[in-house]
């Protein structure tokens, strides 16, 4: 917590300093959104489409931004230069406000709360590159389709992330209420087969991640090894696959090596996932 600078509002604080109202929406009832992102030598990664995406997601819970896309920007920005770091994880919180009494009705609230963390940024562990890390598969209960929204209600990734802990795995694959599996619990899914590089598409309850987005524009441009195509896919299709790995825009490209303490396979990193991560990191840099 020491090694955080926070902005609530537009004051910036150290971690332990730092606090907000018991009666704040998101701390009482998940009625928040947010988005995650990083540095890169001080300058934000995709900070626009992470500030758009972060007005959509409030849009689909209805809640309207007290503050404009520029405010936001200028907080961020002045938050990252307050601190010593050029590489740091930056995480912006948007509450719907402070609540004048407990009760779920949003007309109780205030304006919004804008809270912006940062914290220096670690280096990938390295054997998350040596030696790949491990899913397993999570059933969700509750139906969603469609991008999904960035809300701070995490309870089913949560519980996800608990079970894969508890399996001696690092992270779950979570599987929709058709069969499909949509993505990790902080993360988008990628999976290898015959040259071919293929993600579950939004319709099937998938978040709109900013790396997904570079790695589906790379495609675009031909500016990586394979062809790329989004298509709802099956535990089995993540089972026999020859590839996997997963993305989100702190960690990059992590390989899967195995699911469901099953070899992906060779049980190493993939070759062309390797390969990718070298082109992502050449095209975000």
């Amino acid at each position: 917590m020491e090694d955080f600078l926070i902005n609530i509002n537009g004051q910036i604080h150290n971690g332990p300093e730092a606090q907000i109202s018991v009666f704040d929406r998101g701390f009482l009832y998940g009625d928040s959104v947010y988005e995650a992102t990083r540095t890169f030598n001080k300058k934000p990664f995709r900070i626009d489409q992470h500030i758009e995406r972060l007005f959509q997601s409030a849009e689909k819970i209805s809640l309207t931004p007290t503050f404009s896309r520029e405010q936001i920007l200028s907080e961020v920005l002045k938050t990252i230069h307050a601190g010593s770091a050029s590489d740091a994880t930056v995480r912006i919180v948007l509450t719907r406000g402070t609540n004048s009494d407990l009760g779920l009705d949003p007309e109780l609230s205030g304006p919004n709360n804008l809270i912006i963390f940062t914290k220096e940024i670690k280096p990938n562990p390295a054997w998350w590159i040596a030696d790949g890390v491990s899913m397993i598969f999570f059933q969700k209960k509750i139906e969603a389709s469609g991008s999904l929204p960035k809300t701070g209600n995490y309870q089913e990734n949560i519980l996800a992330h608990k079970e894969a802990h508890a399996q001696k795995a690092y992270d779950a694959f979570l599987v929709n209420t058709h069969g499909f599996v949509t993505e990790g619990t902080t993360s988008n899914a990628w999976i290898i087969k015959d040259g071919v590089l293929y993600t579950p598409p939004l319709k099937d309850g998938v978040l709109d991640g900013l790396t997904r987005r570079a790695l589906l524009e790379m495609a675009k441009r031909q500016k990586i090894i394979l062809p790329l195509i989004e298509k709802s896919l099956n535990k089995d299709d993540f089972r026999n696959c020859d590839e996997c790995f997963i993305t989100s825009t702190t960690r990059n490209i992590v390989p899967v090596t195995k699911i469901e303490g099953r070899n992906v396979g060779s049980g190493s990193p993939g070759v062309m996932t390797l390969e990718l991560l070298k082109q992502y990191l050449e095209f975000v840099n």
